[in-house]
This record gives C-alpha cells, structure tokens and sequence, in this order.
C-alpha cells in the first residue's frame, strides 16, 4: 500500500497527512496558516484530494515516486490553470553542509543514505535513532561515524562526525535548499570536439547557451568531459540541484557508448551516474548511434532493463547541422513552450520531417532515425 501518512516538506509548507481506510486527510501549513488537505487512495496508487486555503478551495493529486518523494498538481476552483506541488519526507532532499552540499535519500522508516562530493565522491550509510540520524561515512581517504539531529521545523539539521580512530568530534551542520520556483536547468555535458591545433573551434553548448539567453527561466549550464571521470563527476552534481533538468551529453557515439579521446564510454556510467538524481525531466544523447537497436529493447538491455527517466537519442549516424535544427527545435518545445519532452518527441517528426526513419526525397537531409524512450524502456 503507498504510505502518504506522515510528515512532508512541501512546495507550499509543512504537511501532516493521516492515512486509513477511510481515505487520506491532514493540514498543512500555507505562510503559516494551517490548510486542510482530504482525499482518497485511487487504484493507480494516486492520492486525489481537495484542498483548503487562503487563496480559496482547489484540488490536485499526489503520487509518491519514492518511499521519501511524492510529486503531483493543483488547480483553483474556477480556474484551469494546474501547478506542480511536490513534497519530500523530513531526512530526503538536498542540505547545504559544512562539507557543500549533501543528498539525502530516505528509502523506508528507519534507513537514509547520501552522497556529497567533500574531497572527492562521498556518501553516508545511516540509520534513523528516533529523532536521530546516526551513520557512517565513507570518503576516499578515511572513513568514520556521525549523527544528525533535524530542527524542529525539519528545515536544518545540527550534528558531528570523526575519523575512525579520533578521540575528538567535528561540527557538521546543513540548511535544506528548495527549489527556485519555475526555474529549469539546461545541462550541456560536451566532448571536445578539435584533436588537434588544425582543427576549428567548435561548441555545441554555447550555441544552445547563446540561443536560450532570452529565456530568463532558463539556467543553461555548460561543461566539458574528457575521461569517464570526468563525465561521471558532471553527471553526479545534478544530485545536488533541486530544481527540474534537462540534461543532454554531447558526443561522438555508437551503439555501446558516448566516445572521447578515441575511447568509448560505457552508456551505464552515464545511468548510473544519474541515478541519484531525481530531478532530472530528459537525458537526450546528441551523438551518433546511441540508441540503435539490433533487436527490440536492445538499448534497455544495455543499461539493464530499466529506463528511470525518459530518455531520446539517435540509431544513426546523423548529420550535424541536421541534429543541431531538430534539437534547437525539440529543446524550445520543452524549454520555450512549456511542453512535456513526450509531447515535444510526439510533435518533432511532423515538424521536422526527416526526423523519423524516413526523409522525404527532396530533403538534404538524411533521416535522424530520432527515438523516445519514456520511463521503463517503452518507445
């Protein structure tokens, strides 16, 4: 049964929800004004409820994505006009620590893990205490014990941690970090492309950079790879950006991976890499290749069966200016018109023609053989 009954830091306040078979109903806190929230279970798992404010009486719904994250909508009695409210369990979301930011995920009632980045990757293995968080951690260097105890309004913590071995205990203090509303992240994570003095100067993300300028909602940030630490290092600080991403590695590529360096990067680091992060809305490959498929389901083979974000690419070699139109024109879709990525990729063919498997013959351009992978690997 999805457990909704507890304690949420939401969009819109604090929530206590109680949860029987009677239905789901609690309050929660609006600019310090307690709000009534009441509704039922649905089959799909939804929590479907009215609410109660200052501003008036609305409905919406939850679903729980995971055990300590929950997403959903709401809508003004009278109006037609839906906004996200998302919620997170007290220990889950995103500190900024006395060692940068740190990620925490709670996955059940008693066991919370996190990452953080310190002096390299790190994360924290622990346990809930009652009130208390009380876990180890591991850096690449040293390892050692700690405990966290959250503030009253579940908005910042206060705790200490030390060195195996150390008689003596360090402060270690974090501040939850919410997410500036209506802000979207456009994440370009590039290969070089010149090899050698010879070649032109070439970037990919600074067009894009230069083209969604005018978006003031818009933050594009641009950084480039060489190695596959490098890469796994740029995928991994999305776990520590709270608000929505569209995240996109650009790259030579083939079937196998994203290449750099003559070198070819396997596409699970890329996923693995990415997994912690539950912000991200689209992991789109503008490389050559990477979701060519031999047989059916052969790339969520590759990754292991599982897709946990939609993702979109290419099964062919494409050509570039060709990928530059439709990706200009699939980006301003979501980034620009306010589209879901699966209603940009359902669109794209019929805007841009040799988008699909097929080009009509008077195109210059070949077909893009474009694909869209929606949660769980289904095209």
């Amino acid at each position: 049964m999805t457990k909704f009954a507890g304690r949420w830091i939401t969009t819109y306040g604090p929530m206590e929800l109680q949860q029987d078979k009677r239905g789901i109903r609690g309050t929660y806190w609006y600019q310090g004004f307690p709000c009534t929230i009441e509704g039922q279970l649905l089959s799909d798992g939804r929590f479907s409820f009215r609410y109660k404010d200052q501003s008036g009486v609305g409905q919406g719904w939850f679903e729980q994505t995971s055990y300590g994250q929950m997403r959903g909508s709401y809508c003004l009695e009278g109006f037609n006009q839906w906004q996200d409210w998302t919620g997170q369990r007290e220990w889950e979301g995103i500190w900024e620590s006395s060692f940068g930011r740190l990620r925490l995920i709670q996955f059940d009632e008693t066991r919370v893990n996190g990452f953080y980045e310190g002096v390299g990757p790190a994360r924290i293995e622990g346990r809930l205490d009652g009130k208390r968080l009380v876990f180890r951690y591991f850096e690449p260097n040293v390892q050692g014990e700690g405990w966290f105890e959250l503030a009253d309004e579940a908005l910042a913590f206060a705790g200490s941690w030390r060195p195996d071995g150390a008689p003596g205990w360090g402060d270690w203090h974090g501040r939850r970090v919410f997410p500036q509303m209506g802000l979207t992240w456009l994440v370009v994570i590039e290969a070089h492309w010149q090899r050698s003095l010879a070649d032109g100067e070439y970037s990919y993300g600074e067009m894009l950079r230069a083209f969604f300028a005018r978006l003031p909602h818009v933050a594009v940030r641009h950084r480039y790879f060489n190695d596959e630490a490098s890469l796994a290092r740029w995928c991994r600080e999305l776990m520590y950006i709270p608000e929505p991403a569209i995240v996109l590695i650009s790259s030579h590529g083939l079937p196998e991976g994203v290449t750099v360096n003559g070198r070819t990067i396997d596409t699970n680091l890329v996923i693995n890499s990415l997994r912690s992060a539950c912000n991200i809305n689209l992991l789109h490959f503008a490389a050559c290749l990477m979701l060519k498929e031999e047989n059916a389901g052969d790339f969520a083979r590759r990754i292991g069966s599982t897709v946990p974000y939609p993702i979109s690419g290419y099964t062919t070699s494409i050509d570039w200016g060709g990928s530059a139109i439709l990706e200009f024109s699939y980006f301003d879709m979501i980034l620009g018109k306010g589209m879901t990525p699966e209603q940009a990729a359902d669109l794209l063919p019929t805007l841009i023609t040799y988008a699909g498997d097929q080009a009509p013959a008077e195109s210059p351009y070949p077909a893009a053989g474009f694909r869209f992978l929606k949660p769980g690997g289904k095209s």
